[in-house]
């Protein structure tokens, strides 16, 4: 009885030493990875990034006038779930902008659907009503499953919501929302824009869409510090 109870301990004491090496050899594995991500970011932070590489150099741009703001310009679309996962990030980020530099959103449209909804956005903007609706908008399609197939279902939406129907559908139809419309989806096919969400920063820095979002955001400070920087290729 007793070898017996003394060997069915050993075999536990050798069970759970062996468990807390796999645990262990997990939890450096985990911090292994955490350490290499920590340092490729502090060497991208010290050494820069590379054009090609991290972003590209936009070919049709033009030179900076002395006092005219950096912009940076988020192409996106209100159907897309990864611009709807990147705003609250960008909408903190805004906030930390630094002076001379302005942020503007430009809707694209890669089918009919988005184009309702891009220029739903133009309309909110034209009337000053994008506080309180363009949350709601991401919200509604992607997290209740809102289809606004009609600039009419979109009206119905934001109609008490700091405009009225009527209100929203005149401006909808209006020459300056489809002139507005119109000449940022030129400028997104000429760059070209392939994807959302898309950031251009001084309107020459193209940054790809597959960047994760916090990394995005990291990059453009660095492209506009860059701009910015007494000597840069724009006057600061």
């Amino acid at each position: 009885m007793t070898n017996k109870y003394a060997k069915k301990d050993k075999s536990s004491a050798k069970l759970q030493h062996v468990r807390r090496y796999i645990i262990g050899g997990l939890v450096f594995t985990v911090l292994a990875v955490f350490a290499i991500g920590l340092y490729y970011t502090d060497s991208k932070k010290a050494e820069g990034y590379v054009e090609g590489v991290d972003y590209t150099l936009l070919e049709s741009t033009l030179p900076r006038r002395p006092g005219t703001p950096l912009t940076v310009t988020e192409y996106f679309s209100y159907g897309c779930i990864h611009c709807k996962n990147f705003d609250p990030n960008l909408t903190a980020w805004m906030n930390t902008l630094p002076k001379g530099v302005v942020f503007e959103r430009s809707p694209v449209a890669f089918s009919p659907a988005w184009e309702i909804l891009g220029r739903a956005y133009l309309t909110l903007e034209n009337l000053g009503v994008l506080d309180e609706n363009h949350s709601r908008m991401f919200t509604a399609i992607h997290d209740q499953g809102r289809q606004f197939a009609s600039a009419e279902a979109v009206a119905d939406f934001v109609d008490g919501h700091g405009t009225s129907r009527a209100e929203f559908l005149e401006a909808y139809k209006s020459l300056p929302v489809q002139r507005k419309y119109q000449k940022i989806n030129r400028r997104a096919a000429a760059i070209p824009v392939t994807g959302v969400p898309t950031l251009v920063v001084a309107g020459k820095y193209l940054l790809p869409s597959s960047l994760d979002r916090k990394g995005m955001l990291e990059l453009v400070d660095y492209l506009l510090a860059k701009e910015l920087t007494p000597g840069a290729d724009g006057p600061a």
